[in-house]
């Protein structure tokens, strides 16, 4: 299973003259996201073994502190999805009910692209985590995210929903907010996977099953 984190990752270098700098003072501390970590938690533990969890196997019950940053989404074309069920927070940044909505509607013009690069990727089993930075302006104060998207099958075990997680900080102001991600997604991102294992020699000419799992749909 591939993850696609997109983060900046450069550090500020040295800088090159006599004075020493203090370390451990003035330092901005890296911004944390506990939603995010418990959602994909639960993701992973429901995933174990497959590609992907089903969309049913999600629980409510055990992500209630995260429900208001929670949605379930539908892929309805290549690089395109929309919102089934959201939290909360969405309704906030959107100032309106994104319910029916593209995941879009949370980007910049520019920066949609790059999450549809995203949105392809989860279709093919790829959980992607990207930082996030909205648009400043008037009543529009800094703010910084984090946005996880992971795969879920539908009730015929196809990868056609998307479990999504959106943490932020800062305030949101005037409603609607736009993100860019931070760091630009790399050049011909494409899914990266071992390869196959050499089927084993079968003792004799007995057809293999395979069970294919899946749940109810969103």
């Amino acid at each position: 299973m591939t993850v696609i984190r997109i983060f900046d990752d450069h550090a500020a270098p040295e800088a090159a003259t006599g004075v020493s700098r203090l370390t451990g003072l003035f330092q901005p501390q890296p911004l944390s996201y506990p939603a995010v970590d418990t959602v994909v938690s639960h993701w992973e533990v429901l995933r174990g073994q497959k590609l992907a969890p089903a969309r049913a196997q999600i629980d409510p019950r055990c992500l209630g502190d995260c429900l208001d940053k929670l949605f379930i989404a539908e892929q309805v074309a290549p690089g395109i999805a929309r919102f089934r069920l959201c939290g909360q927070q969405f309704t906030n940044l959107l100032g309106m009910e994104p319910r029916g909505m593209p995941l879009s509607v949370l980007f910049a013009h520019e920066a949609r692209g790059n999450l549809a690069a995203a949105l392809r990727q989860v279709a093919q089993g790829v959980r992607a985590v990207l930082p996030l930075r909205a648009e400043k302006g008037l009543g529009r104060p800094g703010m910084d995210g984090l946005l996880a998207l992971m795969p879920l099958t539908d009730h015929e075990g196809n990868i056609t929903r998307i479990l999504g997680v959106m943490e932020t900080h800062g305030q949101v102001g005037h409603a609607p907010r736009k993100f860019r991600l931070t760091t630009p997604l790399p050049q011909g991102m494409e899914r990266q996977t071992s390869a196959p294992a050499p089927a084993p020699e079968r003792p004799s000419a007995k057809p293999l099953l395979r069970v294919l799992k899946g749940g109810l749909s969103a």
